[in-house]
């Protein structure tokens, strides 16, 4: 006999079999698990910058989550219009900026995650793209560089090295000439290999017969190229220059004048006034006057440098060279030898005092002012004479 608990049951399984059958069941029956939406996360952090006055900083994030991110930079905590992307890169930094803080808050859907602040920080100025008159590895924008030590020994000839740039001529006539022979003078530098993607600049080294430097020096293609180290030698009847030709449009101007070495500071802030780099210095035994080389540059005609110049024994090289530093010059030229002395020219865009970045090489031993990163690194100075020897790197 079927009891009555079991009728109500058979009843119920068959309503239900009933209803599953007719299509009956939940909205999201057979469609799969539900979608699950990540919350916006910061998977790499932006990092604090230092930027030179004049050139931007650039800020970077990386962030995680569901699709779509959307992106806020804030300056000071205040929202930057316009800044929405995964990097940010400032206006031109002015020593005003030193010390802003920026962060970046990424969201989606399911949530937002705001960056650490980072920091810009106000370097010393560097020169505009283009303007090869000083810091050349300035120009690079990234780092990437490699270098070699070379010599060029022979007189009359040039030997060039292209998508390169270089360093002045190692300077020293105990070093590099031998005493009373002619053409036997020996001329060291290093040059830099350009990382990919770099205009073409090609840097020179020549050595030449005195007796024709100043022809020779002319023939130089002024507009595209900038002399950056100058060595008349006429006790062995040679002379040394080096300089960097650019393959776009230069615009460079050449002059040279030639002074007593009483007036070589004189002539140097003059230039300097007139928004002209002196960028070589030859001190001349059989004239006994100073040739002084600076450029013009039709892209930037109005800037105006304040200079300091002085002629120092091989001794107080590195002294004067980092006591210039820390007024906020960079070293534009240097040149001389043993009898006259040794010539070095600082410049400064006027007002800029800010201390530059220098390390500071004397017979192995080193010296920072600023940091310790080689990326921009420029050596204006390269002095070598038996027991005394200076670099000067400056940034």
């Amino acid at each position: 006999m079927v009891s009555v608990q079991c009728v109500i049951r058979r009843t119920i399984m068959a309503a239900l079999l009933s209803l599953i059958g007719c299509g009956s069941h939940p909205a999201d029956w057979g469609q799969g698990p539900t979608k699950v939406v990540t919350a916006a996360s910061i998977t790499t952090q932006p990092t604090n910058i230092a930027t030179p006055v004049g050139r931007a900083a650039t800020f970077t994030v990386t962030a995680a989550g569901t699709a779509p991110l959307t992106y806020q930079w804030s300056k000071n905590g205040v929202a930057i219009e316009g800044a929405t992307s995964a990097s940010y890169s400032t206006p031109t930094v002015a020593l005003t900026d030193d010390g802003t803080t920026y962060q970046v808050t990424v969201s989606n859907s399911a949530g937002s995650a705001t960056s650490n602040s980072v920091t810009v920080t106000a370097g010393p100025r560097a020169p505009a793209i283009g303007d090869l008159r000083y810091l050349l590895l300035e120009q690079i924008a990234t780092p990437g560089l490699t270098y070699g030590i070379h010599t060029n020994i022979v007189a009359g000839g040039t030997t060039y090295y292209p998508n390169e740039v270089g360093s002045p001529f190692e300077i020293g006539t105990s070093g590099n000439c031998d005493p009373g022979l002619d053409f036997k003078c020996t001329w060291f530098y290093q040059t830099y290999t350009l990382p990919a993607g770099v205009p073409g600049l090609t840097i020179y080294y020549s050595s030449g017969a005195y007796i024709s430097m100043n022809s020779d020096l002319q023939s130089i293609p002024a507009s595209s190229s900038v002399i950056i180290s100058f060595d008349p030698q006429p006790g062995n009847k040679l002379y040394g220059v080096a300089w960097l030709l650019t393959a776009q449009s230069g615009g460079f101007d050449y002059r040279m004048e030639t002074v007593p070495p009483s007036q070589l500071a004189a002539t140097v802030a003059a230039d300097g006034a007139t928004s002209r780099v002196v960028t070589a210095i030859g001190l001349d035994t059989s004239t006994g006057l100073a040739d002084v080389i600076s450029y013009g540059w039709q892209s930037d005609t109005s800037t105006i440098y304040e200079s300091t110049a002085q002629i120092v024994s091989p001794q107080n090289i590195a002294s004067v060279a980092m006591a210039m530093a820390a007024q906020g010059y960079f070293v534009s030229a240097f040149g001389g030898n043993d009898t006259m002395g040794y010539a070095i020219a600082g410049m400064r865009v006027k007002g800029d005092t800010m201390p530059r970045i220098v390390a500071c090489f004397v017979n192995g031993v080193m010296t920072y002012a600023g940091n310790q990163d080689w990326a921009y690194y420029t050596t204006p100075i390269y002095f070598v004479e038996p027991g005394n020897q200076v670099l000067i790197a400056e940034q």
